[in-house]
C-alpha cells in the first residue's frame, strides 16, 4: 500500500534537480539558498521565514506573557545559539514586533563525564563567554548541587562532584543507559536552579530532527506513553516549571543555514557517542537512520513530528503518582491487551513455575522412568495441569474472559 499523500510526491526527487540560478519563491529574486527541493530562499525572505516559525510557535501557542522573565538553556550548540540569537533580535529596538519578556541564560557543563581537564573545560567556558548574550548573561557560573540545592562559585569546589559523577556513568551499563541519564539529570539539573531562581518557564532549542530522534528513541526504548511530552511546544509534566521548544518547526538543516547567514558563532562539545559507531546505542543509530532518510526524502522529519502531534497529550493525572526518575506520569494502569500485562502474567508463570516442578516430584513416588529421556512423565503431566490451573487462576483473578 502506497504511503505518499497528495501533494508529497515533489519531495521524492533526485538531487540533481537541485541547481545553481533559482529564483526566492517568495519574491522571485536570486536565491541564495535551498532548505528542500522547491523551498529555494533568497537570504531578506530565509529570515523572515525562520523569524515567523519561531514568533508562531510562541505566540500560537500563548506560553510566555509579556513582561515574563523566562531562562534560556544554552548548550554553544547550534540550535541553543540560533535560539539565542532569535531571541536577542527580538528585542533589540530594530525589531518590527518587539519581544515582551527578559531571558536570562543558564550554561549545564557536560563535559566532566568525558574526563576532560580543569584547563580544558575553563578554556571551553572562556570560548562560550565570547558569545555576545551579555544582556541576557547571569552574573557568574556556579556548580550547582541537586542534593543540597546550593551553589558554589568556585571552580575546583566541583571536582570531587565531578568524580562522583564520573563513577556513576561507568557503572552504567550501557551507552544508551548514560545517554538517558544524562538527558534526564540535565534536565533535572535545570527544573533545580529555575525553582531556586523564581522561573516558571524554560526554554531549550530542540529542533524537529531532534524532536523527530526523540519520538523514535522513545517508542524503540518502550517510552510511547511519554512521546506527547518529550515532543511538545510545551511541557507541563513538571508543575510548577513548563519547559517549552520555541525552535520546534524549524529543522537542523535550516537552523544550520540560519546560524551561517547571520554570523552566529556556536561551540561544539563532544557527546558521549562522538565519533562512535552508528549502533553504540539507540539514540545514535536512530539519528543515523533519520538523518540518512532525510538526506534523500525531506518530508522524513516533518511527517515523524506531524505524527506524534496526533497523539495528544494525555490529562496529566497526579492520582496515579509520577517516576521518581523522569517524574512522568506512571503507565503502569493498563489494560489486559498490553505488553505490561503480558509481562505480569510471564513473571507469574515463572515464579509458579518452579514450586509446581517440586510439587510434582516430591509427591509422586517412585519414579516410572517412562519418559523417553529418562524423566518421570508422570510428573511433567503433573507439572503441566499445575500450571493449566495457575494460568486459570490468574486470569480469573485479573478478570479476563477464558
Amino acid at each position: 500500500m502506497c504511503s505518499i499523500q497528495d501533494g508529497e510526491l515533489e519531495d521524492i526527487i533526485s538531487k540533481q534537480s537541485v541547481t545553481a540560478g533559482r529564483e526566492c519563491v517568495k519574491c522571485q529574486g536570486t536565491a541564495v539558498l535551498v532548505t528542500r527541493i522547491n523551498d529555494a530562499f533568497c537570504k531578506s525572505c530565509f529570515q523572515v521565514y525562520v523569524v515567523h516559525k519561531f514568533r508562531a510557535s510562541i505566540g500560537k501557542s500563548k506560553l510566555i506573557r509579556d513582561g515574563e522573565h523566562v531562562l534560556v538553556a544554552f548548550s554553544g550548540g547550534a540550535s541553543s545559539s540560533a535560539l539565542l540569537h532569535l531571541i536577542e533580535e527580538g528585542r533589540s529596538p530594530r525589531a518590527h514586533r518587539k519581544l515582551r519578556f527578559t531571558a536570562t541564560v543558564i550554561y549545564v557543563d557536560e563535559t566532566g563525564i568525558l574526563k576532560w581537564s580543569a584547563a580544558e573545560r575553563e578554556e571551553k567556558e572562556l570560548n562560550l563567554e565570547k558569545s555576545d548574550f551579555s544582556d541576557m548573561s547571569d552574573v557568574s557560573p556556579i556548580c550547582w548541587d541537586v542534593t543540597s540545592g546550593t551553589g558554589e562559585s568556585e571552580f575546583q569546589a566541583r571536582t570531587a562532584s565531578t568524580e562522583r559523577l564520573q563513577q556513576l556513568f561507568a557503572a552504567l551499563p550501557s551507552d544508551s543507559a548514560r545517554e538517558e541519564f544524562l538527558r534526564v539529570a540535565k534536565t533535572r539539573l535545570l527544573l533545580a536552579v529555575a525553582r531556586q531562581r523564581g522561573f516558571d518557564k524554560i526554554l531549550v532549542g530542540d529542533c524537529s530532527t531532534r524532536l523527530s530522534v526523540r519520538i523514535l528513541t522513545d517508542m524503540a526504548q518502550g517510552r510511547g506513553s511519554q512521546v506527547a511530552l518529550d515532543t511538545s511546544i510545551g511541557d507541563k509534566r513538571y508543575g510548577d516549571v513548563m519547559v517549552i521548544r520555541p525552535l520546534r518547526d524549524l529543522n537542523s538543516k535550516e537552523v544550520a543555514l540560519y546560524n551561517v547567514l547571520n554570523q552566529v558563532e556556536t561551540v561544539f562539545i563532544p557527546a558521549l557517542t562522538t565519533k562512535t559507531a552508528a549502533g553504540s546505542s539507540i539514540d545514535r543509530l536512530t539519528e543515523t537512520f533519520i538523518t540518512g532518510l532525510q538526506a534523500d526524502f525531506p518530508s522524513t522529519v516533518p511527517n515523524i513530528v506531524r505524527t506524534s502531534e496526533k497523539l495528544g497529550q494525555a490529562e496529566l493525572n497526579t492520582s496515579v503518582g509520577c517516576c521518581a526518575f523522569c517524574q512522568s506520569p506512571l503507565d503502569t494502569d493498563v489494560g489486559e491487551a498490553s505488553a505490561l500485562h503480558a509481562v505480569q502474567v510471564s513473571e507469574h508463570l515463572s515464579q509458579t513455575a518452579g514450586a509446581g516442578q517440586v510439587s510434582a516430584t516430591a509427591g509422586g513416588g517412585a519414579c516410572s522412568g517412562s519418559g523417553g529421556d529418562g524423566d518421570c512423565q508422570q510428573g511433567h503431566i503433573h507439572h503441566r495441569q499445575v500450571m493449566h490451573s495457575q494460568i486459570a487462576e490468574f486470569l480469573l483473578e485479573k478478570n479476563v474472559d477464558t
